[in-house]
């Protein structure tokens, strides 16, 4: 006795259906991600002086740590894999220098600015996963020290992979566009650059506090990294309610030289690049902590 082929047959849309469903909301958000990975962006004009003496290089070397270029493309600028994993794919901060496997060896001045301070390379694309929409507060002559500075440096020999996303990245920046994948989209324009004629010790600090606000909040109020994956830890509250008001100043000073909070707790570097800051000086250490009090 044959089985009735309509009681037997399996529902092939019940798996059809969802699958083709499925199919075109990850073919949407591939595009879209793709579209904004593939935009063209204006070359817009700079007139920068970029200067030779040793100490604008040197300052130019402050510049390039105390803003935490270090962290991802290394001291010598040789570059890194910064994140490699099947839910990112693999992120390369580039080799800076103009060794072999540089990616900037044929940019002009005009091209490292742009890079810089807007997030666009010569090909008029945006750069990824580099955070320029939050060098727009530079200064112009800090702006010049660290190009200066980028471009006195010896030949460091390194080829890197090239950056390639992978799709879980894709979503997620589909669904938190604070994630500045690619930072270009987040540029407001005309990029001109700040005004730099700081004159009293509020106005110093907080220019100091601009290397803060990426994670601790324009406000330096703390809380939740914007477009920061949700396994990192928040960023602690800096102001009187906070660090500041908790805190004396010579722990703060400490806390970032040593890495060492008042209650014994370590700071993780891969969070927290306290070995940056622990540069300051002592004056810059007495601007910050009056401006972070002042808030």
């Amino acid at each position: 006795m044959s089985a009735d082929p309509e009681k037997s047959s399996f529902p092939v849309q019940l798996i059809a259906i969802p699958a083709a469903i499925l199919t075109v909301i990850f073919t949407v958000i591939f595009l879209i991600t793709e579209s904004d990975r593939l935009r063209i962006y204006p070359l817009t004009e700079y007139d920068l002086v970029i200067p030779a003496d040793s100490i604008a290089i040197e300052h130019g070397r402050r510049v390039y740590t105390l803003r935490g270029c270090v962290d991802c493309h290394g001291v010598n600028l040789e570059g890194r894999v910064v994140e490699s994993g099947l839910l990112t794919g693999v992120i390369t901060a580039p080799n800076l220098t103009p060794g072999k496997g540089s990616a900037i060896r044929d940019y002009s001045t005009e091209d490292l600015v742009r890079v810089i301070r807007e997030g666009v390379k010569p090909n008029r694309r945006s750069v990824i996963m580099m955070p320029a929409h939050k060098f727009q507060v530079i200064h112009k002559r800090d702006v010049e020290s660290l190009i200066a500075y980028m471009q006195s440096v010896d030949p460091v020999d390194r080829r890197l992979p090239a950056t390639r996303l992978n799709y879980p990245v894709r979503l997620y920046y589909f669904v938190n566009r604070k994630l500045g994948l690619f930072p270009a989209n987040m540029i407001r324009r005309p990029v001109e650059f700040a005004e730099d004629n700081l004159q009293t010790r509020l106005e110093k600090g907080r220019y100091l506090a601009t290397s803060c606000v990426g994670c601790h909040g324009y406000r330096l109020e703390g809380g939740r990294v914007p477009g920061a994956p949700p396994t990192w830890p928040v960023a602690g509250d800096l102001t009187p309610s906070g660090i500041a008001g908790d805190w004396e100043k010579e722990e703060f000073i400490r806390s970032m030289r040593e890495g060492l909070t008042p209650d014994g707790r370590h700071l993780d570097a891969r969070y927290m690049p306290w070995q940056a800051f622990g540069q300051l000086t002592n004056e810059e250490f007495d601007l910050l902590w009056e401006y972070m009090r002042s808030l």
